[in-house]
Formats: structure tokens, C-alpha cells, sequence
């Protein structure tokens, strides 16, 4: 009987490529298209596997069969080389290549080169930072595997600085013309010892849509005209009616007023409002005026939810009076979707900056494992990097079907406007 052959584990992977795909050339790109193969989708030992067998491919394609005289390429041996594969550098052997005889010269395997792309690992690098893997403790979060190198963290930090900068880029040049704006939100983070103040729209179609943001010290009217000013430049439409959600900075309102003149409908957030009244008064009456507060914010008339918030700042002027002027002052403004006769669906939208809040909560959790902030372009590159990628995650808003009933109240409200001042 004959002896069974013993076949090599790394044998025991064969490509069979149609000799049809070869026909116009070993166009790796193409070939990966026809093939319909995610290399992402595979692990990091079957992903390096298939990457080196496809530069086997290419340099038996281009040298031909074995013995054959009729090639002008011939194979020089190997050469310990690497290749990026799930975010690190995974070592291979790869052929080496010559063209003509003698001194020929050496041919570079173009599958080989796009193996070797690092914008796949900036992009796996990025994707594992805003998954809150510090640049520390990156080395450790990749997957293991034996041969992997490259990873250091000043290789981390440059590929994380690129990415970040890209976003920043991306955000401060987007173009607004397209926006049909109809809801206006603008809120202030605070980070190290800057405010970051952001604007995000949300489109008649109830789409939302990160706009822009500007860095102070407060939330101060010229911080905030400065925001507008460049929205303005870069197409955001100001000329129509719109209604502004503010956290009730009076900053924040002057600024808008200044910007959008008649068109501006200013609802202050109720959940700052909330908080307000609270903070000055003991703990012991905190649940009994939230309570009341919130039932008549969640009243449908205007005139009844008016009703019981004036009555609450009597009842206020008996406990502390300055909790009774913090609830009188800008109530009206508390009150802006009620007048505008909103259904209950969109005034559970359009009732706080939560819907900007949640992208700042992204926000924090992204930046948490920052240690040091150098400078203010390394603050602005993270906070551009967390909204987008808050962003990206966005919704449409709850109640978006009935988006058509904010746009012809608002538009209502101004004719009726323009009309009494005629």
C-alpha cells in the first residue's frame, strides 16, 4: 500500500480563481467585487490566510505555469513582509517578482500594496476609541493574535488625531442650504474650562441634522451670535419660520431674536425650568412642585396649562419667593407649544433639549477616557467626533407624520403677527 501523503495545515486552504475574472488582467479590486468577499467580515487567521493566497494568485497569474519560457516575469523567491488585518499588522511571506531576464527589476504585486492599506486600520483604530478603548490600553483590545505588531500608542494616538481631524473638517464645512429648517435646538456642553455651544435642526420631515457648534467661556450672546453667523454662511436658511428650543440662557434667546428676527418662536426648555424652581427650594417640597409643574406643562389647552402655573406662582410667593419669580420669569415662553396648539406627540418632542442632550450624553461617554486636553483644537476635535458619531445614530422624531402641523402653525402665528401690526 502506498504511504497517504501528509499535507501541511497552510496547504490545506486552496483558491480557485474562474480564469474568466483573469481574462482583462489580475485587477484585485475587481476581483474582491466579483467574488462578493467582505474580508471584514472574516476573522483576523482566515482574513490574513485568503489576503495571502489572492498575492500567490497574482504572482502565479503573472509569472504563468511552472517551466514555461513564454513569460517575461519570473519568481525570485520570498520575503517576510505584512499585511493590515483586523486593525494590526499581520506578518506573511509573500512572492517575490522580476521582470526580464538578468538584471530584471523587481515587480510590485499591486495585491500586495492594497493589503497594505492603513486607512482600514485608522478606521478599526477609530472605531475601537469611540467604543471607549483608551490609546493606553488599545494594544489590549485588539484581537489577539500571535504575529500582530504595529500598535504602539504613539501609532494610536497619530492614527486617532487623522481620524478626529477629518471629523472636525467634515463638520465645520458641511454645506446647509438643503435643510428645510423648521425646529431649531441649541444647547452648551461644558468641558475642562470651555463651553462648547451646538445647534442641531430638525427638517420638516422631521430628520435631524447636527449643524454646527462654537467655543466660549459661557453661554453668552456673542458666543452664540458667532454659532448663528456661521450657520448663516454656510446656507441655513433664516428667512422662514422657526421654532427655537433654548435651555432659557438669556444669552441664548438674545442671540436667536438678533438672528431671526420676527421668524424666531422661542419655547424654553421645561426640564431646565424644572430644575430651576427646584434648586431654590428645600428638598422636602422638590417631589410635590414637580409634580404640579409637569401636570400642567402636560395639560393640552394653553389656557389651562396658564392657569395652573400661575396659580402654582402664588402658592410659590408663600414658601420662597425667589422660586416664585424663577417660575414667572419667561413662563410664557415655557408655554410656546401650547399656543401653538402642537399635538401631544410633538410636544413631548419639542418640550426640552433632550433630543441635543442625548447626543452630549454620547459625548461624555466617548470622552471619558481623554486624560489631558492639550489645547482647544484637541477639545474641538473630540467634540466633533462624539456628536457625529451621535449623529449617526439619530432618528427621526417622534411624531414626525405630523411635522405639517407645526410648519402651518408657525406660519399662522407670523401672518396673524404681521397682521395686527398692519
Amino acid at each position: 500500500m502506498h504511504k497517504s501523503k501528509v499535507v501541511r495545515q497552510n496547504d490545506q486552504f486552496k483558491l480557485f480563481l474562474d480564469p474568466a475574472l483573469l481574462a482583462g488582467g489580475f485587477d484585485i479590486t475587481h476581483l474582491i467585487e466579483e467574488m462578493h468577499l467582505e474580508l471584514r467580515a472574516l476573522s483576523v487567521s482566515a482574513g490574513t490566510v485568503l489576503m495571502q493566497k489572492l498575492i500567490e494568485a497574482e504572482a502565479k497569474h503573472l509569472v504563468g505555469e511552472r517551466y514555461g519560457r513564454e513569460s517575461e516575469y519570473y519568481t525570485w523567491g520570498k520575503q517576510s513582509g505584512y499585511v493590515v488585518s483586523g486593525g494590526q499588522k499581520v506578518r506573511i511571506e509573500h512572492p517575490r517578482v522580476r521582470r526580464g531576464r538578468g538584471k530584471g527589476e523587481e515587480v510590485a504585486l499591486n495585491s500586495y500594496r492594497r493589503f497594505q492599506d492603513s486607512d482600514a486600520r485608522t478606521q478599526a483604530v477609530f472605531a475601537r476609541m469611540l467604543a471607549n478603548v483608551s490609546c493606553r490600553n488599545y494594544a489590549k483590545a485588539v484581537e489577539t493574535m500571535q504575529a500582530g505588531y504595529g500598535i504602539s500608542k504613539s501609532v494610536v494616538s497619530r492614527e486617532v488625531v487623522d481620524a478626529t481631524g477629518k471629523e472636525l473638517d467634515a463638520l465645520c464645512h458641511r454645506r446647509l442650504e438643503a435643510i428645510d429648517l423648521a425646529v431649531l435646538i441649541i444647547d452648551g456642553i461644558a468641558l475642562n474650562d470651555s463651553v462648547f455651544v451646538a445647534a442641531l435642526g430638525i427638517d420638516t420631515q422631521g430628520v435631524k441634522h447636527l449643524l454646527g457648534f462654537v467655543e466660549g467661556a459661557t453661554e453668552s450672546t456673542e458666543v452664540c451670535v458667532a454659532l448663528l453667523d456661521n450657520l448663516r454662511d454656510r446656507g441655513l436658511p433664516m428667512d422662514r419660520p422657526v421654532l427655537a428650543i433654548l435651555d432659557g440662557a438669556k444669552g441664548l434667546c438674545s442671540a436667536v431674536r438678533r438672528s431671526f428676527g420676527k421668524w424666531a418662536h422661542i419655547q424654553r426648555c421645561q426640564e431646565h425650568k424644572i430644575r430651576n424652581v427646584k434648586g431654590h427650594l428645600p428638598k422636602k417640597y422638590h417631589d410635590q412642585i414637580d409634580h404640579k409643574m409637569r401636570a400642567a406643562y402636560g395639560m393640552k389647552s394653553y389656557d389651562d396649562a396658564h392657569d395652573a402655573l400661575k396659580a402654582l406662582v402664588r402658592e410659590l410667593h408663600g414658601l420662597n419667593a425667589s422660586a416664585a419669580h424663577s417660575l414667572q420669569e419667561g413662563l410664557e415662553e415655557t408655554l410656546t407649544i401650547h399656543r401653538l396648539g402642537l399635538p401631544e406627540i410633538l410636544r413631548r418632542s419639542f418640550a426640552t433639549t433632550n433630543i441635543l442632550e442625548s447626543g452630549y450624553s454620547r459625548s461624555r461617554s466617548t470622552m471619558r477616557n481623554v486624560k489631558r486636553w492639550r489645547n482647544s483644537q484637541h477639545k474641538a476635535r473630540w467634540i466633533a467626533t462624539a456628536l457625529l458619531a451621535a449623529e449617526r445614530s439619530f432618528r427621526r422624531i417622534k411624531g414626525y407624520r405630523s411635522m405639517s402641523v407645526l410648519v402651518t402653525a408657525l406660519e399662522q402665528h407670523i401672518e396673524k403677527e404681521l397682521q395686527q401690526a398692519a
